[in-house]
């Protein structure tokens, strides 16, 4: 693994910045565990049981284009303190925006209908097939297409609309920290006259 994805993956537990687990990285080594013990040592993870904790205020936000397309996203936060902030107005209406333009199946890449992926990897499968491909070959091909198809379709791993640097599940975590408030996407319904 490489030290981008351990931040990663330690990022996604701990919602700490990039570089607080980079600076415990350098200091206690590449040990995903050691990592997380160093922190909780140092207090960073203070707010470790944000991840625990309710989210019940929220609201629900909504991009209209020309009565063609609306979005609906449901966003929701601990308290109404956030979930009423400007910041938390803008988070939903970003998101608004980002679902109408990449139109995304679902907001998080656990929620990708499986038998979405199952029609489009056996449609790749039969292109491979007729490309003269080897048994082994066309799995390995087909579990990296697997991830790559949830990757673009899972809103929270798409690179966001208004920074492409990020992605929108990114996004929402710098803005939970911002907040110091656990924020999730619950819901994303997209609607299209075609």
């Amino acid at each position: 693994m490489t030290e981008i994805e351990l931040i990663k993956q330690i990022r996604e537990k701990t919602s700490l910045s990039f570089k607080d687990i980079k600076n415990a990285i350098t200091t206690v080594g590449g040990d995903e565990e050691k990592v997380i013990k160093y922190l909780r040592e140092q207090g960073a993870l203070k707010n470790q049981s944000r991840s625990d904790r309710a989210t019940t205020q929220g609201g629900l936000f909504t991009y209209n284009h020309e009565n063609r397309l609306v979005v609906v996203v449901e966003i929701r936060s601990e308290t109404d303190f956030v979930s009423r902030s400007d910041i938390f107005k803008s988070l939903g209406n970003d998101l608004a925006l980002h679902a109408a333009a990449y139109s995304p199946k679902c907001y998080a890449k656990t929620s990708v209908d499986e038998e979405f992926i199952s029609k489009e990897l056996d449609i790749f499968r039969t292109q491979l097939l007729a490309e003269g491909k080897n048994e082994d070959m066309i799995q390995k091909i087909l579990l990296g297409k697997r991830n790559k198809l949830i990757e673009e379709v899972a809103m929270e791993s798409q690179p966001f609309l208004k920074d492409s640097t990020i992605s929108v599940g990114d996004y929402v975590t710098t803005i939970s920290q911002e907040t110091g408030e656990k924020i999730v996407v619950t819901n994303l319904s997209i609607f299209s006259l075609t």
